[in-house]
């Protein structure tokens, strides 16, 4: 059986799924997370099975997708104390079966492979359905991740992104790093090759797929790796021209394209920043960044340079003796969407090892951050902000945000 999984962010690593990868009968299993790009992948790979893990309203939309396209693919639904009339929807809907939660994962073996023996029946006697032209994925999504203060930890930001993205199952994802002249996404992944951006730029206008494999660096988290130039005099010759040549190529064959940035609003970066489908602005709350991006946004504001979804990242929060959420807020006149907690230790252990944190810590609260993130990029409707650890999983002896000292942040003039 060829199956996909979809589920939430934070299911995704459910026991059933592992065992179900790992049946004799089982020849491919795809998890996604993301649920705007689950039917994106049935249509892709044409599976067997598709089993949804999913609040009742959004696995019976997502049934509905998939049967109106491809009806001869088998979609089994989980749901708990599911009533007559929902059930009649779902299998209105064109879901073969529907299993009860909590799950019985015989209960669910067992259902599959009855549903895949009946269409597989079904076929045999010349019975075919409609919709079996694949359909590709669309046009990319740029999220670009920058800092108006140098330090804030966009690369920490941009590659555990590009990681969690890949993990959710978000498609084919690259990480570009377009920190042109000190760039560090090759140190935080681990990554090194004589192959970067500039030999796309040397040929922006024909760029293809033997170039661009030549020149991806395959990371073993499955995300596609474009290292900065290794020379720092080669971000002054790159036009705004050949780096939007550079993104129609990227946008074009990836799903997710996260971008690092450098602090400086050049041309290069104004064009990133115009492409971008999310803007990550990242910050740590201390006063000197904090007040670049108050200028940064109140410029953004002024002169309408991007149409971004623009989100404010909160690195480093809460953190011992920091400013509280509500002074950042008020000073920004923004409000912030996501907060990264401090955990200095486990970070630095997991830059100096080119290891994501993501990867290094998956249940720390850090790495739990960095999850509702991606899962936010990706389209999913997520409660960003962690103030407290979750479960206790976080790091021992954080600050929570009532013990924050307030009124430490002096009024930006402008």
């Amino acid at each position: 059986m060829r199956i996909v999984v979809i589920t939430t962010p934070d299911q995704i690593d459910q026991e059933w799924i592992t065992r179900l990868a790992g049946e004799a009968d089982t020849h491919r299993l795809e998890r996604v997370a993301v649920l705007a790009t689950g039917v994106e992948l049935v249509q892709q790979t044409r599976p067997d099975v598709v089993v949804i893990d999913r609040a009742l309203p959004e696995a019976e939309q997502c049934v509905k997708k998939i049967f109106a396209s491809m009806p001869a693919v088998v979609c089994i639904v989980l749901a708990a104390q599911v009533d007559v009339p929902a059930l009649r929807r779902l299998m209105a809907a064109g879901a073969r079966d529907v299993v009860a939660k909590p799950l019985r994962y015989a209960d669910l073996l067992a259902s599959m492979r009855a549903a895949v023996a009946v269409e597989a029946s079904r076929r045999s006697r010349g019975v075919f359905a409609a919709g079996d032209e694949a359909a590709p994925f669309g046009q990319g999504k740029l999220s670009v991740v920058i800092s108006p203060k140098g330090g804030a930890g966009t690369t920490f930001v941009a590659s555990n992104l590009a990681v969690m993205l890949r993990q959710l199952g978000s498609g084919r994802v690259a990480l570009a790093d377009f920190s042109l002249q000190f760039g560090h996404v090759g140190t935080h992944m681990n990554l090194w090759s004589k192959h970067t951006l500039a030999d796309l730029i040397e040929r922006s206008d024909d760029i293809d797929d033997a170039l661009m494999a030549g020149v991806m660096q395959q990371h073993p988290s499955g995300v596609q790796v474009l290292l900065a130039p290794s020379s720092p005099e080669l971000a002054g010759e790159i036009a705004p021209e050949q780096l939007d040549q550079v993104l129609n190529a990227l946008l074009a064959r990836y799903s997710y394209v996260v971008a690092d940035t450098w602090c400086v609003l050049d041309e290069l970066t104004l064009a990133l920043m115009r492409r971008a489908d999310n803007l990550l602005v990242v910050t740590t709350p201390e006063v000197p960044a904090l007040k670049n991006v108050k200028y940064f946004l109140d410029y953004l504001r002024q002169h309408q340079l991007t149409e971004a979804q623009v989100s404010i990242v909160l690195n480093r929060f809460p953190s011992v003796d920091g400013i509280t959420l509500e002074d950042v807020q008020q000073h920004l006149r923004h409000p912030v969407s996501a907060n990264i907690p401090s955990a200095g230790q486990m970070v630095t252990y997991s830059i100096n090892r080119g290891v994501p944190v993501v990867t290094s810590h998956p249940q720390s609260w850090v790495g739990q951050s960095l999850r509702k993130l991606a899962a936010y990029v990706a389209g999913e409707q997520v409660d960003l902000l962690s103030l407290t650890p979750v479960e206790g999983k976080g790091r021992r002896g954080a600050a929570k945000e009532p013990g924050a000292r307030r009124g430490l942040l002096p009024a930006f003039k402008r």
